[in-house]
């Protein structure tokens, strides 16, 4: 495998350096509505080409590496066909499918503070909180074509304006100790903000807390995002788990728990067993904060197990991946599956790459079952 390619870098004498980096995701799709939509019965498929992410990356260290910051944007889904309803100026409504400009976005920015190095770290800002392992990946290194569909299903629940695909602003305290076999994160989070009552102030309620522990059999995974793959360039197995609360007053409070197992393992000159396995568990309950959450629009308990497995064949720069997911969804009728595979060619690694993915839904529902195919070329340095 070629090495990667590095990002724009410049450093001062003190050791100080900015770093500028790019991620370019076009992708052809093809779907069906009823794939994703919950009430959707139509057939045939849309064909779509967008741009799935358009980042550009900043970042670097102060005072000898002792400060490090990150700031990326993004641009998603540029262009991606979606059903608008407007009115015309007869009254009558209007149905047309316009193409997606959503603006661009800050998707993370945060400054990490090492007193003492990858012992004990700070970060602060705006990030991915310490969840399952699939939901600490980059983008920019994934195995599959995306994220598992059930890592993110929760993004929303803490009610911004916008769903921040996972993120939050907070405070985390991370680290590596005994010789990076125990990695350990921990963080307060804004979480769900109380509305203002005629007795209190908006925002008066207890912040989000979120944690995680990974032990690391092999090498440890050092960098504040996990990737997909290291593509041979590490030896890791790892086993995580993960909690996330959120209290309400006078009511039943929000938690979820998490574990994962982890392998990206070099097998003879040139390749690579690359699996994981992730586990979480929502339990939306109920609040007096303005709105009553319930987990990926369903009941408020649910409970997915997502994993995917597949082998780099070295020579050839192919992987053949597969995937699994399921929903267990308490209380209700409405259990859901995606079951899918493909095959990812890394010519340059994750600096350039071509996915091509099939996934079939089938949902417990019969008209919400349906398939998708993604075909997808990344652009990334950093």
């Amino acid at each position: 495998m070629p090495p990667a390619q590095p990002a724009l870098k410049i450093e001062t004498p003190n050791k100080s350096s900015i770093k500028l980096g790019l991620l370019f995701q076009p992708q052809f799709q093809a779907s069906q509505p009823r794939f994703g939509a919950p009430a959707a019965a139509q057939d045939g498929f849309g064909y779509n080409l967008y741009i799935r992410r358009t980042r550009i990356l900043l970042g670097g260290s102060l005072f000898g590496g002792v400060l490090e910051y990150f700031l990326d944007t993004d641009f998603a889904n540029l262009f991606l066909a979606q059903n608008t309803t407007t009115t015309d100026a007869m009254g009558v409504m209007v149905t047309t499918a316009a193409k997606n400009t959503p603006g661009l976005n800050i998707q993370d920015a945060f400054i990490t503070y090492k007193p003492m190095g990858d012992l004990f770290k700070i970060d602060v800002g705006y990030m991915l909180p310490p969840l399952a392992h699939n939901a600490v990946q980059g983008a920019t290194t994934l195995y599959a074509w995306d994220y598992f569909f059930y890592t993110f299903r929760s993004g929303n629940l803490f009610n911004s304006s916008g769903n921040p695909i996972g993120r939050d602003a907070g405070l985390q305290l991370r680290g590596l100790v005994l010789g990076g076999l125990l990695e350990y994160r921990l963080g307060l989070f804004q979480g769900i903000r109380q509305v203002q009552t005629a007795t209190d102030a908006t925002a008066r309620n207890m912040f989000r807390v979120a944690g995680r522990v990974q032990v690391n059999l092999m090498d440890p995974e050092t960098g504040f995002f996990y990737a997909g793959t290291y593509l041979g360039t590490k030896k890791v197995l790892s086993i995580g788990a993960s909690f996330d609360f959120q209290d309400a007053q006078n009511a039943t409070a929000y938690r979820y728990f998490a574990g994962d197992v982890f392998l990206d393992q070099p097998f003879g000159p040139a390749g690579v067993l690359t699996a994981q396995v992730n586990v979480a568990h929502w339990d939306g309950g109920t609040t007096d904060m303005g709105q009553t959450p319930t987990i990926m629009g369903l009941t408020p308990k649910a409970t997915a197990i997502m994993a995917e497995a597949g082998f780099l064949i070295g020579g050839a720069r192919l992987s053949p991946i597969v995937r699994a997911e399921h929903l267990f969804v308490s209380g209700d009728n409405n259990d859901d599956s995606y079951y899918g595979g493909g095959l990812a060619f890394w010519p340059y690694g994750h600096n350039t790459n071509l996915k091509a993915f099939y996934t079939y839904r089938k949902a417990q529902a019969a008209a919400q079952s349906g398939s998708q195919i993604n075909v997808q070329w990344q652009l990334y340095f950093f």
